[in-house]
């Protein structure tokens, strides 16, 4: 819990007033909830992150893989012209594919990504798996990094074998590992692991991909606090000091998923929650 900080959101269309960041050892702060855009292509993402913006999500969670970059980056731009945010209120996470890559590529698909975005600058690239020479794509990002067009730099799917080895080889310390977890994988040794070593980690998948929100156990404490399943998942991983980034493209959903800094589970639920 030591990560969490709070500041005040300003203009947000449904009226939370309050929004939970995590201190990342780059010094920036890192929005605790965000938009994940997996598997979310063309108009349809492009809306979602629109309606993201306009809810009051100041995160929102891309991939050179995912296919999507440019309408992300579209939804971002339009989003500042209509003068609903500013970039620097923006925090935007993409990430590299080490299979086949290497240091210069990895560093060309960084500028690639910021023409995609059509950003000047990202505020975290990860290393999407562990594959390949990951030290050495990772060696891009820092290269990255040290040209100032990324401001923090990480990893994505790695276990504590594989992070140990890349800190070994960095000069720049990973910022932020991006992993599944949910309540049934809860990671929680990696967890405790990633926090000991002051790397921050993002949830993906944190609703089981949807599997996970008829869940009874999960309803039922919902309902004590008159939130949903979802709700409840994500409050759980906020609480325990994960930053989250569930992904919807239905703007209700989008909603809903935001409306989780109004509760907070006690103790006994939390102990609950992980299966």
């Amino acid at each position: 819990m030591r990560f969490l900080a709070v500041f005040a959101l300003i203009g947000s269309l449904y009226g939370l007033n309050a929004y939970e960041t995590v201190k990342l050892n780059t010094g920036y702060e890192m929005p605790i909830l965000g938009l994940g855009t997996w598997q979310a292509h063309g108009a349809e993402v492009k809306q979602a992150v629109i309606d993201a913006i306009k809810i009051g999500y100041r995160h929102i969670d891309t991939a050179s893989d995912y296919g999507n970059e440019v309408e992300v980056g579209q939804a971002i731009a339009e989003s500042i012209k209509a003068g609903v945010i500013k970039r620097e209120d923006l925090f935007v996470t993409t990430k590299v594919w080490p299979q086949g890559s290497d240091r210069k590529k990895s560093l060309a698909e960084v500028h690639q990504s910021l023409t995609k975005l059509n950003l000047t600058y990202l505020d975290l690239v990860l290393v999407h798996f562990p594959q390949g020479d990951f030290v050495d794509v990772y060696k891009g990002l820092e290269d990255a990094y040290n040209e100032k067009v990324v401001r923090s730099i990480g990893i994505s799917n790695f276990n504590e074998k594989d992070t140990d080895k890349l800190v070994a080889a960095a000069t720049v310390k990973p910022a932020n590992n991006q992993i599944v977890c949910n309540p049934r994988a809860a990671q929680t040794g990696y967890v405790d692991y990633s926090h000991t070593h002051n790397i921050t980690v993002t949830a993906y998948s944190p609703l089981g991909t949807g599997t996970l929100v008829k869940d009874p156990k999960l309803v039922a404490i919902g309902q004590k606090h008159n939130k949903n399943a979802a709700q409840v998942m994500i409050r759980w991983q906020i609480q325990r000091g994960v930053i989250v980034i569930p992904k919807s493209v239905k703007q209700q959903y989008i909603k809903e998923d935001f409306e989780v800094f109004d509760f907070t589970l006690t103790a006994d639920e939390m102990k609950q929650i992980p299966y």
